[in-house]
């Protein structure tokens, strides 16, 4: 014999399955939405300290960088001269941190290789000199180009600039 269960009963059963569904729907469902917004604040009275100024002006944020220039930019010279090349740094919007020079050099398809730490230099940035001797060429070989690039580092900061030296007999 089966047993009856009174009607009211089974209708809170449903109830409360149906609640727990409900919630637990929304709970699930709410995980792929966005966060809610946080209500705006009144605005602060102008001259408030520590309160920005709107003007209605864009902010310009200048960045503190510099350039450089390496003269010559190329140069042609014998086996055995001496070529002078002179770094200048270019300050801009009032970068003053120290600058590490790196020559790296390469020819003959990377046969030759040449690195060199040129040192550190800091404001004024004085122009900065290298002499290069230019080496002697391998026999049968009449000319050579070395590639260099000059490379600076400064204030977070990296510049590079290529330099060429053709080498003739």
């Amino acid at each position: 014999m089966a047993r009856e269960y009174p009607p009211l009963l089974i209708a809170v059963i449903i109830c409360v399955l149906m609640t727990v569904l409900a919630g637990t729907y929304a709970l699930l469902a709410s995980e792929g939405a966005p966060p809610p917004k946080e209500p705006a604040l009144p605005p602060a009275p102008a001259g408030t300290p520590g309160t920005p100024v709107a003007t209605g002006a864009p902010v310009q944020v200048a960045s503190r960088t510099f350039s450089i220039s390496v003269t010559p930019s190329s140069a042609t010279a014998r086996p055995g001269d001496t070529v002078r090349f002179t770094l200048t740094v270019h300050p801009e919007d009032g970068f003053a941190a120290p600058i590490e020079v790196n020559v790296t050099a390469t020819a003959l398809g990377g046969v030759y290789r040449d690195n060199h730490d040129l040192g550190t230099i800091s404001v004024p940035y004085p122009p900065l000199t290298y002499e290069v001797a230019a080496p002697d060429l391998p026999p049968l070989v009449s000319t050579a180009t070395v590639d260099a690039v000059v490379t600076a580092t400064g204030g977070g900061t990296v510049r590079t600039e290529r330099v060429q030296l053709v080498i003739r007999r």
